[in-house]
């Protein structure tokens, strides 16, 4: 098969699946029979989405606590909100940022014998635990950061950002409105740099500054709000002639403004992911531009592919969640109530 009929056959499974979302949802709003609570809202629906396959126990897993990061609480959100429509027993966990236990909790849920599991692959130290949940019989899904490619034939399929792609994206857009020359400074802080999101995130910036003969210095800032803004506060005190800050994950990127007002810094700054601290910082032209890679999207999908694949039969498929616009001064307006309440961040 050519590559143009591959690439065919996949926007038209994303396609129907997204039609198939909307109908679903037009069947539960307009029914009466459904039940609520307890994963079996949609266990009424004629078409037997909720309801034809008896194993309907998943395992939904984060890397970072939903609760205290605004941007793992919306891949959270939107695993609920399918699993509720898809009728499936969800169970949440965590692994809090703390790299072992993410293993420990794949093998947990595989001695449970869920029909799903549903996996970021932010480090590839879980990959092995990924795969023994596959050989398993337990089909395993990956969002927010794909598999390497060893794990890869473990993997159902993947709902997420193209890190190399919108890295380029934002090198790109960050040449274009700062002059940058080579030897110049410019910070790319991330919660863990080694981690494959950076590492693919940072490598599309650096292409891009590598045209000017500049690069990225790296930072490792952890994923906890107070160590970010203590360690992004301590570099840039240090380097005060930066040129730019281009922050790698959300934590980084919600603190950045912050860091530069206790550094004395002010130098522009263009990053990835939202949330309410980005946007004011847009909002108020201290930050040029951020690209969203749309977590709800990466965690409602995955659940509901899941469910479409047990009652069903239908084969998933790999889903770019989006990101290849950038949110800036021009477009941040469109965001709605609804964004700022928790749909979006």
């Amino acid at each position: 098969m050519s590559k143009t009929t591959n690439g065919l056959r996949k926007v038209t499974r994303a396609g129907l699946a997204a039609a198939s979302v909307a109908a679903l949802l037009l069947v539960t709003a307009c029914s009466n029979s459904g039940s609520e609570g307890n994963g079996s809202g949609a266990a009424a629906l004629e078409s037997g989405l909720g309801s034809r396959a008896e194993n309907r126990s998943v395992y939904f897993l984060t890397y970072y606590d939903p609760a205290g990061d605004a941007f793992w609480n919306q891949m959270a959100t939107g695993a609920k909100d399918a699993a509720k429509l898809g009728g499936l027993q969800m169970t949440e966990q965590t692994a809090g940022g703390v790299a072992s236990k993410m293993g420990d909790l794949i093998s947990s849920a595989i001695a449970n014998k869920p029909a799903a599991i549903f996996v970021p692959f932010n480090d590839p130290s879980w990959e092995g635990a990924a795969c023994e949940a596959s050989k398993a019989g337990i089909s395993v899904y990956g969002f927010n950061v794909p598999p390497s490619d060893n794990a890869k034939s473990c993997v159902q399929a993947f709902v997420g950002q193209d890190f190399t792609q919108v890295g380029q994206l934002v090198g790109q857009r960050l040449l274009k409105d700062v002059k940058i020359g080579a030897g110049d400074k410019v910070l790319c802080p991330a919660e863990e740099p080694t981690q494959q999101y950076a590492i693919q995130r940072g490598g599309g910036v650096e292409a891009a500054l590598k045209t000017v003969g500049a690069s990225c210095t790296y930072l490792r800032t952890s994923a906890e709000d107070g160590a970010a803004l203590d360690s992004m506060t301590s570099w840039l005190a240090a380097n005060k002639d930066v040129k730019a800050v281009v922050p790698l994950g959300g934590t980084p990127h919600r603190n950045a403004v912050a860091a530069e007002d206790a550094a004395g810094v002010t130098a522009p700054i263009i990053g990835f992911d939202t949330s309410p601290q980005v946007i004011d910082g847009i909002n108020s032209g201290r930050i040029l531009a951020t690209a969203d890679q749309q977590g709800y999207i990466q965690g409602f999908q995955s659940v509901l592919q899941a469910s479409l694949q047990l009652d069903f039969g239908l084969s998933p498929t790999n889903i770019n969640s989006g990101g290849n616009g950038l949110i800036d001064k021009n477009n941040v307006e469109n965001l709605t109530a609804n964004d700022l309440q928790g749909v979006r961040w």
